[in-house]
């Protein structure tokens, strides 16, 4: 019997171990994707504070069309 629990405490042993190092890699595999994530997110930021700079009036008339359909939506949900 005593046996069989120290077989039963080393397999859970190990299935412990094989868990955690799935775990540290799936963590490890996050942080590298974050990373990733994060320098193509301020890449595109960059690009598009670039693009309104160079073309201001675009930028203006897209927030005013913007504007007005977001009052056309929200004036129909409020009836």
């Amino acid at each position: 019997m005593a046996k069989q629990k120290k077989v039963a405490s080393e397999m859970l042993s190990e299935e412990k171990k094989a868990v955690e190092n799935a775990y540290n890699k799936i963590i490890d595999q996050l942080k590298i994707e974050k990373e990733r994530a994060e320098r193509e997110l301020k890449h595109e930021y960059r690009n598009a504070r670039r693009y309104v700079r160079a073309n201001p009036e675009m930028g203006v008339g897209l927030a005013f069309a913007g504007g007005i359909l977001a009052g056309i939506i929200l004036s129909k949900l409020a009836r």
